[in-house]
């Protein structure tokens, strides 16, 4: 299935195979979603590099994008969710696995409910399940990545301005003597720091 034919039957719910039962079409939407995941890191890349060269045209489309396929994600979630929910009835794996995604009990609900599948059926799904659970471990390493440079690159902006401008500290006052929150001036460096 190409991207386009993934989009479109994401966004139509057509998300079934004829030939395939509940563990197919499970298979098929975990299959999906691991394909999105992957689109998703390759994204968070060229965000991380918008960010790093400033191109911030570049970082805002990326964004959008990126976005999308986090709504296509979450419309997959929902039909596996549910998908696993039926197919996993019985011994209480449907009630579990309707927990935090990814949680403990979520990993042996699906763990325990696909033991009762046939060899084959429980082999692929299990493979697609631990394939989209490394995915989505990568991005959010990628994530938390991008979020500590942000952080440490504000830090340093934050000291060098409380370094030039010492007067200035973040800390406003009201004429009453009460803190405001401290608008940001704007101030143009001719050089790199």
């Amino acid at each position: 299935m190409n991207e386009m034919e993934a989009d479109n039957a994401i966004a139509t719910g057509a998300v079934k195979r004829e030939d395939a039962g509940d563990g197919g079409q499970a298979a098929l939407v975990l299959h999906l979603q691991t394909e999105i995941m992957e689109k998703i890191a390759a994204i968070q890349e060229g965000v991380r590099n918008a960010v790093i060269n400033r191109q911030w045209a570049d970082f805002e489309s990326l964004l959008k994008t990126m976005n999308r396929y986090g709504d296509q994600f979450q419309e997959l979630e929902a039909r596996r969710a549910a998908l696993f929910s039926g197919l996993f009835e019985g011994g209480g794996a449907a009630a579990e696995n309707r927990g935090e995604a990814g949680g403990p009990e979520n990993k042996a609900a699906f763990y325990r409910g696909a033991s009762r599948l046939p060899e084959a059926e429980r082999r692929e799904l299990a493979e697609l399940y631990r394939n989209l659970k490394l995915r989505a471990l990568k991005a959010r390493m990628a994530n938390e990545s991008l979020a500590s440079y942000l952080c440490e690159a504000k830090a340093t902006v934050d000291s060098f301005l409380d370094a030039a401008y010492p007067d200035r500290k973040n800390r406003f006052y009201s004429r009453r003597g009460a803190k405001v929150p401290a608008d940001m001036r704007s101030l143009v460096v001719n050089q790199s720091l």
